[in-house]
């Protein structure tokens, strides 16, 4: 009998074609997201040491879960509110029993440029069990519906990579090593606390930071800003924490007042020293309740 090469591998090709079809439709309509949606809801949560509310959830194809009108909130601060959240799961990833997500985060529902984080986080497994890497950039992020009443202007450009190695907790955030960098323009930081119930208001036309964290431990790299009100440069050591907010600050900033620092001292009733001359000044405490000594 004479076999007919082409045409037999063709149909072969068209069943094994229809196969893959036919899992991926599976797995497509039977995947848990509901579970995805509670597990991505917990580890906000964990990270973040805040209630979350999702307004609406929807599913997507292929294999995507999409937040929208997201909320952000604790007693002690501004709620924080967000207009998208949008977490991709790679196919291919997923049927090799490994875990990768494209997320994206978009402050405002007006425009699709501006205000947004996104990223992309594996896994070895969807325990978290094993190696977690995370990359990503934050791109024309307006600071102030994030960090208010402290910021009231700015705009937030960054980027950052980090790393959990296999056998350490992937529950405790910022375990592992990475680095981190950002740089905000046109900045106003508002509510610095002075004494005697005062406070004071900064501007800076750029700033920028840098990070190097390693098991916690975040050494600052690179710190300085500079504007009217003057400039400076800092060095020290953030520890994290779970929640994010009880994170533990020890950084030195030599600050060199400019001549809108002059006017706004004055009419505080602040010393001013002459514009120009270098002053010390160390921050301490936790990134929610920060206190600045001379």
């Amino acid at each position: 009998m004479t076999i007919k090469w082409p045409e037999a591998w063709g149909a072969i090709l068209a069943w094994v074609g229809a196969g893959l079809c036919i899992l991926v439709i599976c797995i497509l309509a039977t995947f848990p997201y509901g579970m995805l949606h509670a597990r991505l809801v917990t580890e906000l949560k964990r990270a973040s040491g805040m209630d979350v509310h999702v307004t609406d959830w929807t599913m997507g194809l292929p294999l995507n879960l999409e937040w929208r009108n997201i909320t952000l909130s604790k007693p002690t601060i501004t709620p924080i509110e967000l207009a998208m959240l949008q977490a991709k799961l790679g196919v291919l990833k997923a049927l090799s029993g490994t875990l990768g997500l494209d997320i994206l985060v978009q402050l405002d529902g007006t425009s699709s440029r501006t205000s947004l984080a996104k990223g992309t986080l594996t896994a070895a497994s969807f325990s978290f069990a094993g190696p977690v890497a995370l990359k990503g950039q934050l791109q024309q992020v307006d600071l102030s519906k994030i960090l208010r009443p402290y910021v009231t202007r700015g705009t937030l450009n960054g980027d950052f990579s980090h790393r959990v190695e296999s056998g350490q907790s992937a529950t405790a955030i910022m375990t592992g090593q990475g680095t981190w960098s950002a740089e905000a323009t046109d900045l106003v930081i508002d509510q610095i606390p002075v004494g005697n119930g005062r406070t004071l208001s900064l501007a800076f036309s750029s700033v920028s930071a840098g990070l190097s964290c390693h098991d916690r431990i975040c050494d600052v790299t690179n710190m300085n800003g500079e504007g009217i009100d003057g400039s400076f440069t800092g060095e020290g050591r953030i520890t994290i924490q779970q929640p994010i907010p009880n994170s533990q600050l020890a950084l030195t900033v030599t600050v060199v007042p400019g001549p809108g620092f002059a006017s706004k001292a004055g009419a505080l009733g602040l010393p001013s020293p002459p514009p120009g001359t270098p002053m010390t000044v160390k921050i301490i405490g936790t990134l929610a309740q920060a206190r600045i000594a001379l």
